[in-house]
């Protein structure tokens, strides 16, 4: 499940009570809701990288237009925004940012500019416009000299299951690794600057590399070709409570992504309580401000420097961790992150919180 689809996740599982919801995704990849008040409209897609989203979304929005009647729609992340124009003809929308899409290098020059069109419908069109990242609500606001509504990401205490078989599997043992965790791994995720560091890193630890390494093959590669015996490659974990066991076992995670809007993940390590070092990009910075320890974004040697420095006052950075936990968990929670959207929906609509709405 991608960043944009676990924010719905969070927005519809906290909001099923005041609204009735209704929510579209493909027919070959999703999971059944059973809350009262959200409602799966499972649609037919094509297949491969670029006509997934594309086919999705163009479906979603005429199915929505021709078969349905809601009082607002939803539109989440800009690659999706060409839907925007055609659905203000029947219907108040809001249009969420996740981040810039072409900013990723698996984009082709023609989809990124694609993207950036995309992109200007939304935020042309949209009746409101939100961003998850307060940096990035900062560049779109100075783009499109309007309102845009910061709503950050938030989470559900993470809860971390030990799998013995995985960790007998992977020759894991407690606080002996470090960890590093994503969903597709590409280069903006950052791991050969992790792989770079442990070549310099003069500490017996090991690294332990988690995510879907199927998604960039010449990539996968050239980490391969760079790990040393140190390094362990696992496979996309789909049980977030097994990934959390693993994460939460590990002595130190590294989140090294050059390109990010605002990570979930991030936030569920640092209530997870495990100490962290992570690329200074600003997108990383506005979510965990002094909370956490830092390295030059794309600097290998910082990052190299920076583990030495956690590693060798562990006590302290361990202090540390269970202090952020304490904080994330109190500023990021989805109940109340939750309530940001159900004000701005009740606005848009002008309807009593009382009444049963669909969106």
């Amino acid at each position: 499940m991608g960043g944009a689809e676990r924010v719905v996740e969070g927005i519809v599982n906290n909001l099923a009570e005041d609204f009735d919801i209704y929510v579209y995704c493909s027919r070959s990849y999703s999971k059944d809701y059973h809350p009262d008040h959200i409602h799966l409209i499972k649609m037919r897609n094509m297949k491969g990288k670029h006509l997934y989203s594309l086919s999705l979304s163009l479906l979603s929005a005429l199915h929505a237009l021709f078969c349905k009647k809601f009082d607002l729609v939803h539109v989440h992340n800009t690659d999706s925004g060409f839907i925007v124009p055609p659905l203000r003809l029947k219907y108040k929308t809001v249009g969420t940012s996740h981040g810039f899409p072409y900013q990723r290098e698996k984009w082709s020059g023609f989809a990124k500019r694609c993207f950036r069109l995309s992109e200007k419908l939304m935020f042309s069109f949209a009746t409101s416009t939100t961003c998850v990242s307060k940096s990035i609500t900062r560049e779109l606001i100075d783009r499109y000299k309007k309102d845009v509504l910061f709503i950050p990401n938030g989470i559900d205490e993470p809860t971390a299951v030990e799998d013995p078989g995985m960790f007998e599997k992977y020759g894991l043992r407690e606080k002996d690794y470090i960890c590093f965790a994503a969903g597709r791994v590409d280069p903006t995720k950052g791991c050969h600057i992790l792989l770079k560091a442990l070549e310099k890193l003069d500490q017996d630890i090991r690294v332990v590399a988690i995510g879907d390494f199927s998604h960039k093959p010449d990539y996968t590669d050239q980490l391969r070709a760079m790990a040393d015996d140190r390094v362990e490659f696992i496979p996309f974990i789909a049980e977030r409570e097994v990934l959390f066991g693993i994460i939460n076992s590990a002595k130190l995670f590294v989140f090294p992504s050059t390109v990010e809007a605002m990570s979930i993940m991030l936030l569920e390590v640092a209530a997870l309580g495990v100490p962290m070092v992570c690329s200074d990009i600003a997108e990383n910075v506005t979510v965990l401000e002094d909370m956490t320890t830092y390295f030059r974004s794309g600097d290998h040697d910082d990052l190299k420097d920076k583990i030495e420095l956690c590693l060798n006052s562990y006590d302290e950075i361990v202090s540390q961790a269970q202090k952020t936990r304490a904080w994330v968990l109190e500023n990021y929670k989805w109940k109340n992150i939750a309530e940001k959207y159900k004000t701005l929906y009740n606005v848009l609509t002008q309807r009593c919180n009382d009444g049963s709405q669909e969106t």
